[in-house]
């Protein structure tokens, strides 16, 4: 090849790089600031509505968010005006600044959720929504999307583009469910979709979709039993990532063309066994801390050991010295948002009888803040908030994994004897009298409280009705044995309440092997939020073979 051919070439292949280097580069940087909240009762939503707007806002490549550090920089102040709002926008470095208020009334039970951005040429983005107290996450929600659709406008969308979107998404706001040919539609009354996108002959007929099923995705297997899943941002690049639980280790993943690429792992020690695991941002740095929740000496005394860490440069850091309680994150009314809750071991069983509290980082030590009531055999791992009007249901599992609705005021309603989200995972109960309970137990007379796997509460819709995700038990053997464990496949169930009791909406097609964990979002990062199950192979009643991990995903507005 000659010179002069040469330097064409590169000359050529250098032209051909530069709209790449230009759109790596091209990030426009915009800083939320912490909410200005007129209740002093909900002064700390100042920061925990701060971030899921920065979250919902973020555009990697497009719009990215400065740290919550260069933030800090200018306090609690709070523009009055475009030009103050210019000036913050100089010293912060950046090209938007959105301000956001919450301002409460009736009682702190209404909210006014006002969201404001400043963008560089003086004008200025408003919009509001009064709502409910426990509205609040999804009006944040709303607003926040309306913002990136008509401030953060995407590069190269035209009119007609912008139309199209608006309309299709008008059409699928107004579907009952979400759209998949891996669900099977419950009782809405809609007709189900075939595989080739068309109604079925016959709505009563159930059609079985295979591995390559449009909008199913299943990883590659993981050589070790799982005791449970999370996927969230633990490593603060605004990118999700999973977590997944071994007995006593802690595997981290993310998804690296189209499959699950190990990026670090933990060993807590032989003498733990984890029983749920869970992340939260605690400290308010924008990266979610992990948390497994477990125990220390599971055969013998059973001593609860909560282990909180943070990743690194692809290690497990100790963000603080593990902790002598249960701790687990549920979304709490009035605001459903996660919210960390912790229970010690109780003197006759595994649990405190006095029931659960919302527990604060502060100064390097968790503190109790609020005592949570629970209904009778409730506890920090079986228990979800169902929102309902102004109201809300809270749903228990029994220790048959029976499902429980009570009213907010521990009234029960409702009762079913169907399993749900049954696990292995158990906790040897020690009934023995205080003072006597040295050595080694009588194996022949003691008892299992086992663990169930977590409850979603989500809704579809802005304004939508909540549905609670479950997986449904599904086992010959455990319609006679009421505490049999291993099961062969199941269904996850999209149940809500009905006034009367909980109704299917929808569920997925059958599901082989044995169902560890459910999850809820975007483990791709493509914008989308998927249905995340983790499952672990069957190999038979007695389990003579190694099991194995694999993680099926489900994406919510997969097209027909």
């Amino acid at each position: 090849m000659s010179l002069k051919r040469l330097f064409t070439l590169l000359a050529l292949c250098f032209a051909l790089a530069l709209p790449g280097l230009a759109l790596a580069q091209s990030a426009r940087p915009f800083a939320v600031l912490p909410f200005k909240v007129s209740s002093d009762k909900f002064q700390y939503l100042s920061k925990g509505a701060q971030a899921p707007v920065s979250n919902r806002l973020t555009w990697l490549g497009y719009f990215e968010p400065v740290s919550n550090d260069k933030i800090a920089i200018v306090g609690n102040k709070i523009p009055t005006g475009p030009a103050e709002a210019q000036s913050m926008m100089v010293s912060l470095g950046v090209e938007y600044l959105v301000v956001g208020q919450l301002d409460f009334s009736d009682g702190d039970k209404q909210v006014n959720v006002q969201l404001k951005i400043y963008d560089p040429k003086g004008k200025t983005w408003t919009q509001s929504s009064q709502v409910p107290l426990e509205g609040l996450l999804p009006a944040l929600e709303r607003l926040s999307t309306a913002a990136k659709t008509e401030v953060f406008k995407r590069p190269g969308d035209d009119a007609k583009t912008a139309e199209r979107k608006e309309a299709k998404a008008e059409a699928a706001a107004k579907m009952p469910v979400p759209q998949n040919a891996d669900f099977v539609i419950g009782d809405t009354g809609e007709a189900p979709v075939g595989n080739a996108g068309g109604p079925v002959m016959n709505p009563q007929f159930r059609y079985e979709g295979g591995a390559e099923t449009p909008g199913r995705w299943q990883s590659q297997s993981l050589r070790f039993p799982s005791v449970g899943m999370v996927v969230g941002d633990f490593v603060g690049d605004k990118k999700n990532r999973a977590i997944i639980a071994e007995t006593n280790t802690l595997h981290a993943y993310e998804f690296f063309q189209n499959t699950l690429k190990p990026i670090g792992d933990i060993k807590l020690g032989m003498r733990i066994k984890i029983l749920r695991v869970s992340l939260l941002d605690l400290d308010h740095d924008g990266k979610e801390e992990i948390i497994a929740s477990g125990l220390d000496d599971p055969e013998g005394n059973a001593t609860p050991r909560t282990f909180i860490f943070r990743f690194n440069n692809g290690k497990f850091e100790e963000f603080m010295p593990p902790q002598k309680l249960y701790l687990s994150v549920v979304r709490t009314p009035p605001t459903y948002m996660p919210t960390l809750i912790g229970q010690k071991k109780g003197n006759h069983g595994p649990f405190d009888e006095y029931g659960a509290s919302e527990m604060y980082y502060q100064n390097g030590s968790l503190q109790p803040v609020r005592r949570i009531n629970l209904p009778v055999g409730g506890n920090l791992f079986n228990i979800a908030y169902l929102p309902d009007g102004n109201s809300f249901k809270l749903v228990m599992l029994n220790e048959y994994n029976y499902m429980k609705v009570f009213s907010s005021d521990l009234d029960p309603q409702f009762s079913q004897e169907e399993g749900y989200n049954s696990s292995n995972n158990y906790i040897i109960i020690d009934e023995r009298l205080p003072g006597m309970d040295g050595g080694t137990r009588d194996s022949g007379v003691e008892d299992f409280y086992y663990v169930p796997i977590r409850m979603i509460p989500v809704s579809f819709e802005a304004n939508g009705k909540y549905e609670l995700l479950a997986n449904k038990d599904i086992s010959v053997a455990a319609q006679i044995f009421k505490k049999f464990r291993r099961f062969s496949q199941g269904e996850v169930h999209s149940l809500f309440w009905d006034g009367v009791g909980m109704s299917l909406a929808w569920k997925t097609r059958r599901i082989k092997g044995t169902v560890v964990d459910l999850g809820l979002a975007d483990l791709k990062n493509n914008g989308h939020q998927q249905l995340i199950v983790c499952v672990n192979s069957y190999t038979g009643a007695v389990g003579t073979s190694q099991e194995k991990t694999v993680i099926v995903t489900y994406d919510l507005n997969a097209s027909k």
